[in-house]
Protein backbone atom coordinates (compact mmCIF):
# COMPACT_ATOMS: atom_id res chain seq x y z
CA UNK A 1 0.00 0.00 0.00
CA UNK A 2 1.29 3.57 -0.67
CA UNK A 3 2.57 5.77 1.91
CA UNK A 4 1.31 8.91 0.16
CA UNK A 5 -2.67 8.46 1.12
CA UNK A 6 -3.34 10.83 -1.71
CA UNK A 7 -2.59 8.75 -4.04
CA UNK A 8 -5.36 6.52 -2.89
CA UNK A 9 -8.60 8.97 -3.02
CA UNK A 10 -10.07 9.73 -6.13
CA UNK A 11 -9.96 13.43 -7.75
CA UNK A 12 -13.23 15.63 -6.56
CA UNK A 13 -16.46 15.05 -8.75
CA UNK A 14 -20.00 14.15 -8.65
CA UNK A 15 -21.79 11.48 -10.17
CA UNK A 16 -24.66 12.86 -9.34
CA UNK A 17 -24.51 16.72 -10.44
CA UNK A 18 -23.70 15.44 -13.37
CA UNK A 19 -26.13 13.37 -13.66
CA UNK A 20 -28.42 15.80 -12.81
CA UNK A 21 -26.91 18.39 -15.22
CA UNK A 22 -27.81 15.49 -18.29
CA UNK A 23 -30.85 14.82 -17.45
CA UNK A 24 -32.12 18.56 -16.78
CA UNK A 25 -31.25 18.84 -20.13
CA UNK A 26 -32.81 16.51 -21.60
CA UNK A 27 -35.98 17.66 -19.44
CA UNK A 28 -35.69 21.39 -20.52
CA UNK A 29 -32.81 21.84 -23.48
CA UNK A 30 -33.44 25.93 -23.05
CA UNK A 31 -31.23 25.54 -20.58
CA UNK A 32 -28.03 25.15 -23.11
CA UNK A 33 -27.40 28.37 -23.87
CA UNK A 34 -27.22 28.85 -19.81
CA UNK A 35 -24.66 26.03 -19.75
CA UNK A 36 -22.38 27.06 -21.79
CA UNK A 37 -21.23 30.00 -20.05
CA UNK A 38 -19.98 27.81 -17.04
CA UNK A 39 -19.10 24.33 -18.06
CA UNK A 40 -17.66 22.48 -21.17
CA UNK A 41 -17.61 18.69 -21.97
CA UNK A 42 -14.31 18.12 -20.43
CA UNK A 43 -15.72 19.71 -17.16
CA UNK A 44 -17.22 15.96 -16.61
CA UNK A 45 -15.19 13.58 -14.81
CA UNK A 46 -16.82 10.23 -16.12
CA UNK A 47 -16.22 9.40 -19.74
CA UNK A 48 -19.72 8.16 -20.71
CA UNK A 49 -21.26 11.99 -19.28
CA UNK A 50 -18.55 13.84 -21.58
CA UNK A 51 -20.01 11.69 -24.77
CA UNK A 52 -23.84 11.94 -23.40
CA UNK A 53 -23.35 15.80 -23.16
CA UNK A 54 -20.73 16.25 -25.73
CA UNK A 55 -23.46 14.52 -27.93
CA UNK A 56 -26.24 16.85 -26.59
CA UNK A 57 -23.86 20.46 -27.23
CA UNK A 58 -24.02 18.70 -31.16
CA UNK A 59 -27.42 18.69 -31.31
CA UNK A 60 -27.84 22.14 -30.04
CA UNK A 61 -25.42 23.54 -32.54
CA UNK A 62 -27.24 21.72 -35.24
CA UNK A 63 -30.29 23.17 -34.65
CA UNK A 64 -31.92 19.78 -33.53
CA UNK A 65 -34.26 19.01 -30.67
CA UNK A 66 -32.64 17.55 -27.44
CA UNK A 67 -34.67 15.08 -26.04
CA UNK A 68 -34.32 10.71 -25.46
CA UNK A 69 -34.72 9.70 -28.56
CA UNK A 70 -32.63 12.04 -30.68
CA UNK A 71 -29.91 11.40 -28.59
CA UNK A 72 -29.96 7.84 -28.39
CA UNK A 73 -30.19 7.75 -32.21
CA UNK A 74 -26.50 10.24 -32.55
CA UNK A 75 -24.82 8.13 -30.15
CA UNK A 76 -25.84 4.99 -32.50
CA UNK A 77 -24.64 6.55 -35.26
CA UNK A 78 -21.63 7.51 -33.05
CA UNK A 79 -21.19 3.98 -32.74
CA UNK A 80 -20.90 5.25 -28.68
CA UNK A 81 -24.15 3.97 -27.18
CA UNK A 82 -22.14 1.13 -25.26
CA UNK A 83 -19.62 3.59 -24.35
CA UNK A 84 -21.89 5.40 -22.52
CA UNK A 85 -23.87 2.68 -20.90
CA UNK A 86 -26.38 1.75 -23.64
CA UNK A 87 -29.91 2.88 -23.69
CA UNK A 88 -30.74 1.87 -20.21
CA UNK A 89 -28.14 4.06 -18.52
CA UNK A 90 -29.64 7.20 -20.88
CA UNK A 91 -33.10 6.49 -19.54
CA UNK A 92 -32.25 6.37 -16.14
CA UNK A 93 -30.58 9.35 -16.13
CA UNK A 94 -33.48 11.12 -17.82
CA UNK A 95 -35.80 9.41 -15.42
CA UNK A 96 -33.78 10.32 -11.73
CA UNK A 97 -34.39 13.77 -13.11
CA UNK A 98 -38.17 15.32 -12.50
CA UNK A 99 -37.09 18.68 -14.11
CA UNK A 100 -34.57 20.67 -15.43
CA UNK A 101 -34.84 23.29 -12.48
CA UNK A 102 -31.50 23.23 -10.79
CA UNK A 103 -29.33 22.49 -13.81
CA UNK A 104 -27.32 25.60 -13.11
CA UNK A 105 -26.99 24.64 -9.73
CA UNK A 106 -25.41 21.15 -10.68
CA UNK A 107 -23.35 22.85 -13.65
CA UNK A 108 -21.52 25.37 -10.77
CA UNK A 109 -20.44 21.79 -8.91
CA UNK A 110 -19.07 20.25 -11.53
CA UNK A 111 -17.30 23.35 -12.82
CA UNK A 112 -15.86 23.76 -9.36
CA UNK A 113 -14.67 19.88 -9.05
CA UNK A 114 -13.42 20.17 -12.71
CA UNK A 115 -10.88 23.07 -11.15
CA UNK A 116 -10.24 21.32 -8.22
CA UNK A 117 -9.04 18.63 -10.77
CA UNK A 118 -6.56 21.02 -12.40
CA UNK A 119 -5.53 22.17 -9.55
CA UNK A 120 -4.30 19.00 -8.48
CA UNK A 121 -3.22 17.83 -11.94
CA UNK A 122 -1.03 21.06 -12.00
CA UNK A 123 0.37 20.61 -8.41
CA UNK A 124 1.45 17.62 -9.55
CA UNK A 125 3.47 18.54 -12.71
CA UNK A 126 5.04 21.48 -10.69
CA UNK A 127 6.33 18.75 -7.97
CA UNK A 128 7.74 16.76 -10.23
CA UNK A 129 9.41 19.54 -12.24
CA UNK A 130 10.76 20.78 -9.02
CA UNK A 131 12.55 17.71 -8.24
CA UNK A 132 13.45 17.13 -11.52
CA UNK A 133 15.78 20.36 -11.10
CA UNK A 134 15.49 20.83 -14.89
CA UNK A 135 15.19 24.63 -14.83
CA UNK A 136 16.37 27.39 -12.71
CA UNK A 137 14.05 28.71 -9.69
CA UNK A 138 12.98 31.90 -11.29
CA UNK A 139 11.78 29.96 -14.49
CA UNK A 140 9.79 26.85 -12.42
CA UNK A 141 8.13 29.90 -10.34
CA UNK A 142 7.36 32.10 -13.05
CA UNK A 143 6.05 29.02 -14.94
CA UNK A 144 4.17 27.60 -12.07
CA UNK A 145 1.89 30.58 -12.06
CA UNK A 146 1.33 30.92 -15.43
CA UNK A 147 -0.28 27.59 -15.15
CA UNK A 148 -2.15 28.41 -12.42
CA UNK A 149 -2.99 31.11 -13.75
CA UNK A 150 -4.29 29.54 -16.65
CA UNK A 151 -6.44 27.36 -14.66
CA UNK A 152 -8.53 30.86 -13.19
CA UNK A 153 -8.85 31.77 -17.18
CA UNK A 154 -10.09 28.97 -18.49
CA UNK A 155 -13.16 28.31 -15.79
CA UNK A 156 -14.28 32.28 -16.59
CA UNK A 157 -17.69 32.65 -16.47
CA UNK A 158 -18.86 34.46 -19.63
CA UNK A 159 -21.38 37.22 -18.80
CA UNK A 160 -24.07 39.59 -20.54
CA UNK A 161 -25.78 42.40 -18.91
CA UNK A 162 -28.97 44.99 -19.85
CA UNK A 163 -28.01 48.33 -21.37
CA UNK A 164 -30.40 49.19 -18.56
CA UNK A 165 -27.61 47.98 -15.73
CA UNK A 166 -24.65 49.40 -18.01
CA UNK A 167 -26.49 53.04 -18.20
CA UNK A 168 -27.00 52.68 -13.94
CA UNK A 169 -23.09 52.11 -14.14
CA UNK A 170 -22.82 54.88 -15.98
CA UNK A 171 -24.24 57.72 -14.29
CA UNK A 172 -22.73 56.31 -11.32
CA UNK A 173 -19.27 57.73 -12.78
CA UNK A 174 -20.62 60.81 -13.88
CA UNK A 175 -21.85 61.43 -10.59
CA UNK A 176 -18.44 60.80 -9.23
CA UNK A 177 -17.04 62.73 -11.78
CA UNK A 178 -19.41 65.72 -10.86
CA UNK A 179 -18.13 65.65 -7.51
CA UNK A 180 -14.57 66.22 -8.61
CA UNK A 181 -12.92 70.01 -7.82
CA UNK A 182 -11.93 70.14 -11.41
CA UNK A 183 -14.74 68.51 -13.49
CA UNK A 184 -12.39 68.05 -16.54
CA UNK A 185 -10.84 65.57 -15.41
CA UNK A 186 -11.95 62.15 -14.59
CA UNK A 187 -9.50 60.36 -14.39
CA UNK A 188 -5.81 59.96 -12.37
CA UNK A 189 -4.65 63.89 -13.13
CA UNK A 190 -0.79 63.64 -14.28
CA UNK A 191 -0.36 67.67 -13.30
CA UNK A 192 0.00 68.80 -16.77
CA UNK A 193 -3.19 71.42 -17.27
CA UNK A 194 -3.25 71.06 -21.19
CA UNK A 195 -2.47 67.21 -21.40
CA UNK A 196 -5.30 66.33 -18.73
CA UNK A 197 -8.05 69.11 -20.42
CA UNK A 198 -7.37 66.65 -23.81
CA UNK A 199 -7.43 63.33 -21.94
CA UNK A 200 -9.39 63.92 -19.01
CA UNK A 201 -6.48 62.38 -17.22
CA UNK A 202 -5.36 58.18 -17.10
CA UNK A 203 -8.65 56.18 -17.34
CA UNK A 204 -8.97 53.42 -15.69
CA UNK A 205 -8.76 50.10 -17.25
CA UNK A 206 -6.82 51.74 -20.21
CA UNK A 207 -3.60 51.28 -22.14
CA UNK A 208 -1.42 54.40 -22.52
CA UNK A 209 1.69 54.20 -24.51
CA UNK A 210 4.04 56.91 -24.34
CA UNK A 211 6.29 56.72 -27.22
CA UNK A 212 9.67 58.18 -28.42
CA UNK A 213 13.28 58.25 -30.08
CA UNK A 214 16.01 57.32 -27.91
CA UNK A 215 17.47 60.32 -25.39
CA UNK A 216 14.06 62.42 -26.37
CA UNK A 217 12.86 62.34 -22.44
CA UNK A 218 10.05 59.44 -22.40
CA UNK A 219 11.69 58.12 -18.69
CA UNK A 220 12.04 61.44 -17.79
CA UNK A 221 8.90 62.65 -18.72
CA UNK A 222 7.25 59.41 -17.31
CA UNK A 223 9.10 60.19 -13.88
CA UNK A 224 7.41 63.92 -13.93
CA UNK A 225 4.13 62.71 -14.43
CA UNK A 226 4.95 59.62 -11.82
CA UNK A 227 5.97 62.69 -9.16
CA UNK A 228 3.10 64.66 -9.67
CA UNK A 229 0.52 62.08 -9.19
CA UNK A 230 2.51 60.52 -6.10
CA UNK A 231 2.99 63.59 -4.79
CA UNK A 232 -0.29 65.43 -5.55
CA UNK A 233 -3.13 62.56 -5.39
CA UNK A 234 -1.00 60.72 -2.79
CA UNK A 235 -1.96 57.28 -4.23
CA UNK A 236 -0.05 54.24 -5.02
CA UNK A 237 2.21 53.74 -7.79
CA UNK A 238 3.96 51.23 -9.30
CA UNK A 239 7.00 51.53 -11.56
CA UNK A 240 8.83 48.56 -13.46
CA UNK A 241 12.06 50.08 -14.40
CA UNK A 242 13.93 47.53 -16.90
CA UNK A 243 16.37 49.70 -18.08
CA UNK A 244 17.63 52.32 -15.49
CA UNK A 245 18.14 50.71 -11.72
CA UNK A 246 16.01 52.42 -8.30
CA UNK A 247 19.19 54.52 -7.08
CA UNK A 248 19.42 56.33 -10.90
CA UNK A 249 15.71 56.67 -11.20
CA UNK A 250 15.68 58.54 -7.02
CA UNK A 251 18.36 60.23 -8.31
CA UNK A 252 16.21 61.79 -11.18
CA UNK A 253 13.35 62.34 -8.82
CA UNK A 254 15.31 63.99 -5.89
CA UNK A 255 16.80 66.57 -8.77
CA UNK A 256 13.33 67.18 -10.00
CA UNK A 257 11.36 67.67 -7.00
CA UNK A 258 14.69 69.56 -5.78
CA UNK A 259 15.04 71.29 -8.47
CA UNK A 260 18.99 70.76 -8.29
CA UNK A 261 21.48 70.75 -11.46
CA UNK A 262 21.69 67.08 -11.98
CA UNK A 263 24.83 66.96 -13.77
CA UNK A 264 26.35 69.04 -11.06
CA UNK A 265 24.91 66.28 -8.70
CA UNK A 266 26.27 63.40 -10.80
CA UNK A 267 30.00 64.56 -10.82
CA UNK A 268 29.68 65.59 -6.66
CA UNK A 269 29.81 69.39 -7.31
CA UNK A 270 26.36 70.25 -5.57
CA UNK A 271 26.67 73.01 -2.97
CA UNK A 272 25.48 73.25 0.69
CA UNK A 273 22.18 75.26 -0.45
CA UNK A 274 22.13 72.00 -2.76
CA UNK A 275 22.23 69.48 -0.51
CA UNK A 276 19.73 70.96 1.84
CA UNK A 277 17.40 71.28 -1.06
CA UNK A 278 17.27 67.55 -1.77
CA UNK A 279 17.51 66.77 1.79
CA UNK A 280 13.62 69.11 1.92
CA UNK A 281 12.70 67.25 -1.44
CA UNK A 282 13.36 64.14 -0.07
CA UNK A 283 11.46 64.77 3.41
CA UNK A 284 8.87 65.33 0.30
CA UNK A 285 9.35 61.93 -1.70
CA UNK A 286 9.27 59.86 1.66
CA UNK A 287 5.72 60.36 2.19
CA UNK A 288 4.26 58.79 -0.79
CA UNK A 289 3.68 55.55 -2.05
CA UNK A 290 6.11 55.01 -4.78
CA UNK A 291 7.01 51.13 -5.47
CA UNK A 292 10.27 51.10 -7.90
CA UNK A 293 10.83 46.97 -9.31
CA UNK A 294 13.98 47.55 -11.45
CA UNK A 295 14.68 43.95 -11.88
CA UNK A 296 16.04 43.08 -15.51
CA UNK A 297 14.55 40.84 -17.36
CA UNK A 298 10.92 40.99 -16.26
CA UNK A 299 8.10 39.39 -18.34
CA UNK A 300 4.29 39.84 -18.14
CA UNK A 301 3.89 37.00 -15.88
CA UNK A 302 6.03 38.60 -13.47
CA UNK A 303 4.80 42.20 -13.45
CA UNK A 304 1.18 41.38 -13.75
CA UNK A 305 1.88 39.21 -10.25
CA UNK A 306 3.80 42.19 -8.69
CA UNK A 307 0.92 44.43 -9.48
CA UNK A 308 -1.61 42.26 -8.19
CA UNK A 309 0.29 41.99 -4.71
CA UNK A 310 0.99 45.32 -4.75
CA UNK A 311 -3.21 46.53 -5.02
CA UNK A 312 -3.67 43.89 -2.34
CA UNK A 313 -1.05 45.47 -0.16
CA UNK A 314 -2.72 48.68 -0.57
CA UNK A 315 -6.13 47.46 -0.59
CA UNK A 316 -6.93 49.37 2.78
CA UNK A 317 -5.46 52.55 0.92
CA UNK A 318 -7.50 52.59 -2.45
CA UNK A 319 -5.32 50.04 -3.99
CA UNK A 320 -2.92 50.27 -6.38
CA UNK A 321 -4.09 53.15 -8.99
CA UNK A 322 -0.94 53.22 -11.44
CA UNK A 323 1.26 51.04 -13.46
CA UNK A 324 3.98 52.46 -15.28
CA UNK A 325 7.01 50.27 -17.58
CA UNK A 326 10.31 51.81 -19.21
CA UNK A 327 9.77 50.30 -21.64
CA UNK A 328 7.98 47.71 -23.63
CA UNK A 329 10.40 46.51 -25.76
CA UNK A 330 12.25 45.66 -23.00
CA UNK A 331 9.55 43.15 -21.79
CA UNK A 332 10.92 39.33 -21.74
CA UNK A 333 9.01 37.30 -24.10
CA UNK A 334 6.60 34.57 -22.94
CA UNK A 335 8.31 32.32 -25.62
CA UNK A 336 11.66 33.04 -27.52
CA UNK A 337 10.84 31.03 -30.07
CA UNK A 338 8.20 33.48 -31.55
CA UNK A 339 9.11 35.33 -34.27
CA UNK A 340 9.56 39.12 -32.52
CA UNK A 341 6.86 40.88 -33.80
CA UNK A 342 4.45 38.21 -32.18
CA UNK A 343 6.16 38.37 -29.15
CA UNK A 344 5.75 42.13 -29.02
CA UNK A 345 1.95 41.99 -29.86
CA UNK A 346 1.62 39.00 -26.70
CA UNK A 347 2.99 41.44 -24.61
CA UNK A 348 0.94 44.58 -26.00
CA UNK A 349 -2.17 42.61 -25.30
CA UNK A 350 -1.43 41.16 -21.60
CA UNK A 351 -0.76 44.91 -20.84
CA UNK A 352 -3.95 46.06 -22.01
CA UNK A 353 -5.72 42.63 -19.85
CA UNK A 354 -3.62 43.72 -16.95
CA UNK A 355 -5.62 47.40 -16.91
CA UNK A 356 -8.77 45.41 -17.50
CA UNK A 357 -7.97 43.28 -14.85
CA UNK A 358 -6.54 45.90 -12.00
CA UNK A 359 -9.14 48.36 -13.42
CA UNK A 360 -6.24 51.03 -13.41
CA UNK A 361 -4.27 53.11 -16.39
CA UNK A 362 -0.95 51.25 -17.07
CA UNK A 363 1.36 53.45 -19.07
CA UNK A 364 3.96 51.66 -21.35
CA UNK A 365 6.57 53.66 -22.78
CA UNK A 366 8.05 52.11 -25.72
CA UNK A 367 10.57 53.29 -28.55
CA UNK A 368 9.80 54.43 -32.41
CA UNK A 369 12.34 53.38 -35.09
CA UNK A 370 14.29 55.16 -37.22
CA UNK A 371 11.46 56.15 -39.62
CA UNK A 372 10.75 59.86 -38.49
CA UNK A 373 14.73 60.67 -38.35
CA UNK A 374 14.30 60.63 -42.13
CA UNK A 375 11.41 62.73 -42.47
CA UNK A 376 11.75 66.64 -42.67
CA UNK A 377 9.84 67.69 -39.11
CA UNK A 378 11.23 64.61 -37.43
CA UNK A 379 7.63 64.29 -35.87
CA UNK A 380 7.05 60.65 -35.02
CA UNK A 381 3.81 58.94 -35.96
CA UNK A 382 2.04 55.74 -34.84
CA UNK A 383 3.26 53.99 -37.75
CA UNK A 384 6.50 54.66 -36.58
CA UNK A 385 5.98 52.16 -33.35
CA UNK A 386 8.68 49.44 -33.82
CA UNK A 387 8.60 45.71 -33.91
CA UNK A 388 4.46 45.50 -34.28
CA UNK A 389 1.36 47.21 -35.03
CA UNK A 390 -0.16 45.87 -32.35
CA UNK A 391 0.73 48.09 -29.72
CA UNK A 392 -1.02 50.79 -31.86
CA UNK A 393 -4.37 48.38 -31.82
CA UNK A 394 -3.98 47.56 -28.35
CA UNK A 395 -3.56 50.96 -26.70
CA UNK A 396 -6.44 53.26 -25.84
CA UNK A 397 -3.93 56.83 -25.76
CA UNK A 398 -0.94 57.61 -28.01
CA UNK A 399 1.19 59.52 -26.93
CA UNK A 400 4.27 60.85 -29.32
CA UNK A 401 6.83 63.07 -27.73
CA UNK A 402 9.13 64.97 -29.55
CA UNK A 403 11.87 68.01 -29.17
CA UNK A 404 12.66 70.23 -32.23
CA UNK A 405 15.66 71.69 -30.50
CA UNK A 406 17.05 67.94 -30.76
CA UNK A 407 17.25 68.62 -34.58
CA UNK A 408 16.97 72.21 -35.06
CA UNK A 409 20.28 73.20 -33.21
CA UNK A 410 18.97 74.19 -29.49
CA UNK A 411 17.84 77.83 -28.92
CA UNK A 412 14.47 78.31 -27.24
CA UNK A 413 13.03 75.19 -28.63
CA UNK A 414 15.57 73.48 -26.88
CA UNK A 415 13.33 73.78 -23.86
CA UNK A 416 10.05 72.50 -25.65
CA UNK A 417 9.01 69.39 -25.43
CA UNK A 418 5.73 68.72 -27.97
CA UNK A 419 3.66 65.61 -27.02
CA UNK A 420 1.18 64.51 -29.75
CA UNK A 421 -2.26 62.64 -28.60
CA UNK A 422 -1.81 60.56 -31.78
CA UNK A 423 -5.01 57.92 -30.92
CA UNK A 424 -7.38 58.52 -28.23
CA UNK A 425 -9.72 56.10 -28.37
CA UNK A 426 -12.30 58.02 -25.93
CA UNK A 427 -11.45 61.62 -26.67
CA UNK A 428 -9.60 64.29 -29.02
CA UNK A 429 -6.18 64.04 -30.47
CA UNK A 430 -4.18 66.89 -30.88
CA UNK A 431 -0.99 68.62 -29.77
CA UNK A 432 0.23 70.21 -26.62
CA UNK A 433 3.86 71.82 -25.56
CA UNK A 434 5.31 71.22 -22.14
CA UNK A 435 8.47 73.23 -21.04
CA UNK A 436 11.83 70.80 -20.53
CA UNK A 437 14.29 72.20 -17.59
CA UNK A 438 17.13 69.51 -18.83
CA UNK A 439 19.33 70.21 -16.05
CA UNK A 440 16.43 69.58 -13.54
CA UNK A 441 15.08 66.30 -15.87
CA UNK A 442 11.90 68.71 -15.06
CA UNK A 443 8.75 69.06 -17.38
CA UNK A 444 6.60 71.77 -16.45
CA UNK A 445 3.08 73.61 -17.96
CA UNK A 446 4.23 75.89 -20.79
CA UNK A 447 3.18 79.19 -20.88
CA UNK A 448 4.31 80.99 -24.13
CA UNK A 449 4.08 84.74 -22.87
CA UNK A 450 6.32 83.77 -19.88
CA UNK A 451 9.50 82.46 -22.30
CA UNK A 452 8.27 78.96 -22.06
CA UNK A 453 8.83 79.04 -18.16
CA UNK A 454 5.70 77.82 -15.96
CA UNK A 455 4.73 75.90 -13.22
CA UNK A 456 3.36 72.81 -12.05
Amino acid sequence: MSSDPNLDRLPPHSKEAERGVLGGLLRDPDTMSDLLQLIRAENFYFDAHQKIFQALLDLYNESKPLDLVILFERLKTQKMVEDVGGLAYITEIWEAVPTGANVEYHARIIRDHAMIRSLIHTGNEILRDAYDRSQSADELVAQSERKIMEIGKSSMIGDTTTLVEAMKEAFHRIDARQGKDHLSISGLASGYVDLDNLTGGFQNSELVIVAARPSIGKTAFALNFVRNIIVEEKVAVLFVSLEQSRIELAERLLCSQSRVDSHRLRVGHTSSDEIQKLMDGGDILRKTRLYIDDTPSRNMLQIGATARRLMKKEEKNGGLRLVVIDYLQLIEPESRRDPRQEQVAQISRRLKFLARELQIPVVALAQVNRSSEDRQDHRPRLADLRESGSIEQDADTCLMLHRPGKYEGGGQDDNVLEVIIAKQRNGPTGDLTLTYLKQYMRFENFIADAGGFGGI
